[in-house]
């Protein structure tokens, strides 16, 4: 499923950490990777730039810009060059998010991998805002990830809705090419009836409770084995799970007690972050990560949502 991989890069150590899991999806069927940098152009230039006495053109400092730009990415291309993969440089300027964007349908890219610190306390423009930005608006599925450890385990997150299941084709696309363990997980609300409508009936009340949580958690369970049922064979091991709680803090709880390595969740994007298949709960959970867990996320096409 994916051949062609974008990565943004910044010059930064970070942002290079994209490229081992890049390496990784392409190790076995080859592809061709996408290394773009978008130069930071100075905004203060006047006519002339003064250095050491001397009088430089405005276009003179761009084009040091430019060429410092791709002379890092011709260095790193070749230090990251592998059998059957192909390195392709890309300097572009303009808006960073706007131009990965851009340039990930102008090459018709599978994926844009890109590596980000955090959302808070970051200076550099790979991370925080423009991997959000990205988010909003790119058409294909974008992975985050926070460093270069392999990626061994998979979560993939359903909620019952076609939606939620477009994100199972990429999320096993990824397990197939990382040989990687997949768990299906559900989320169910921990309260499904309010006891204090029955005041009159309390311990009825409860007990029914209780009796609706179980047959939610029964009904769960059939949907996720419906699922793997549907998947047929496959060529990683797909575990399923069925939890309750509040939906953004279980998935991250589950994630970090069993070392996943890598959540996988949709969005129809029609409004950027605010309106995801849960809600604001893929936002919590990108934003809640620890520091080493990535991030797929797989945009649902406009049309799908008709």
């Amino acid at each position: 499923m994916f051949k062609k991989i974008l990565v943004p890069v910044d010059g930064s150590e970070l942002a290079e950490q994209a490229l081992e899991p890049a390496l990784a999806l392409l190790a076995n069927a080859g592809g061709q990777i996408f290394l773009l940098r978008v130069p930071i152009l100075p905004t203060t230039l006047t006519a002339v730039h003064a250095e050491f006495g001397a009088a430089i053109p405005i276009e003179a400092s761009l084009k040091e810009v430019r060429d410092d730009a791709q002379t890092y990415l011709d260095e790193l291309a070749k230090r990251y060059q592998r059998p059957h993969i192909e390195l392709t440089t890309l300097v572009i300027e303009g808006d960073v998010a706007g131009t990965i964007v851009d340039t990930a349908v102008a090459h018709n890219v599978d994926l844009i991998l890109m590596s980000t610190h955090g959302y808070s306390g970051v200076t550099r423009w790979l991370m925080g805002s423009i991997a959000e930005k990205t988010l909003r608006s790119a058409s294909c599925p974008v992975l985050i990830v926070r460093s270069a450890v392999p990626i061994r385990k998979l979560l993939i997150t359903l909620d019952g809705s076609e939606l939620a299941e477009r994100a199972l084709q990429p999320g096993l696309a990824l397990a197939n090419s990382l040989n990687a363990t997949v768990c299906l997980l559900r989320v169910e609300p921990e309260t499904l009836i309010n006891p204090l409508e029955f005041a009159a009936l309390e311990q009825a009340a409860s007990g029914l409770g209780q009796q609706l949580q179980e047959s939610a958690a029964a009904n769960a369970q059939n949907y996720l084995d419906e699922v793997v049922k549907n998947l047929g064979e496959q060529d990683v091991a797909v575990a399923t799970a069925v939890l309750q709680g509040p939906a953004a803090r279980t998935i991250l709880d589950f994630a970090e007690n069993e070392g996943v390595d890598l959540i996988v969740m949709a969005t129809h994007g029609r409004t950027g972050l605010r309106r995801w298949v849960y809600g604001s709960v893929a936002e919590r959970v990108l934003h809640g990560l620890r520091c080493n867990c990535a991030m797929l996320v797989v945009r649902v096409p406009d049309e799908a949502l008709k």
